[in-house]
């Protein structure tokens, strides 16, 4: 009797394992993103191995039109930058200038 229970079972765990939805890739809070690149650019702490996914993220913000085109990387990655409200303050502006002349074209 414990045979086709577990059968029946295992059959409804797999047929619901090929019926979920994949995953999707989520973004990085824009706030951390300029918190890690601050720290990066001088302006504050580098943040270590917690800003690790942050960075990344923001180095993966490259437009290519067929090759890498930098302004508009630079320009890409600022906008994602303005995205987190803090950025947007007037006293927050130079560094956000600073991330940008450093890092903005690095492909």
């Amino acid at each position: 009797m414990k045979l086709p229970i577990s059968l029946a079972a295992l059959m409804i765990g797999v047929t619901t394992a090929f019926t979920i939805a994949p995953a999707r890739a989520q973004s990085v809070d824009p706030c951390a993103v300029y918190t890690c690149m601050a720290g990066m650019s001088g302006e504050g702490a580098t943040g270590g191995a917690a800003c690790a996914p942050a960075t990344a993220f923001f180095f993966s913000l490259v437009v290519f039109d067929p090759y890498f085109d930098a302004p508009a990387t630079s320009q890409l990655r600022r906008q994602y930058l303005m995205t987190c409200p803090g950025a947007n303050v007037a006293t927050n502006a130079a560094i956000l200038n600073a991330i940008i002349a450093q890092w903005g074209t690095v492909p």
